[in-house]
């Protein structure tokens, strides 16, 4: 994560940290059914609010992204093989020599048709 995502989390976590110390001393009655609890600290109430959001997002979620994966593996690029983002490493000069690692006639990276001559 970059200084500015890091930044973003720590000021997310302040302002959490600051409403939580504001309203310390606040108190609400929660009511949910048969369920009845009184002097619930109102910073908790709201985590716990947060908290069974999120896991009841991942919960629906969970089909969606069992059959997105199924779709990818079928047409095969789940699990595809990582694209080269440089040249294999024998193609680089050895350590102790001077080379320089390619001609002047090489590509750096070579096109995928290279060997068929299309």
């Amino acid at each position: 994560m970059t200084r500015r995502g890091w930044a973003f989390v720590l000021a997310a976590a302040l302002l959490a940290a600051a409403f939580a110390y504001q309203n310390r001393a606040e108190r609400v009655a929660v009511e949910a059914g048969p369920l009845h609890l009184y002097a619930v600290p109102l910073a908790v109430l709201l985590f716990a609010a947060f908290l069974l959001g999120m896991t009841a997002m991942l919960l629906l979620s969970l089909p969606h992204d069992r059959r997105t994966r199924e779709l990818l593996r079928e047409r095969g690029l789940l699990d595809a093989p990582p694209v080269a983002t440089h040249p294999p490493p024998s193609r680089w000069p050895d350590a102790h020599s001077g080379d320089p690692p390619f001609d002047a006639h090489t590509p750096a990276f070579p096109r995928p048709d290279a060997d068929t001559g299309a």
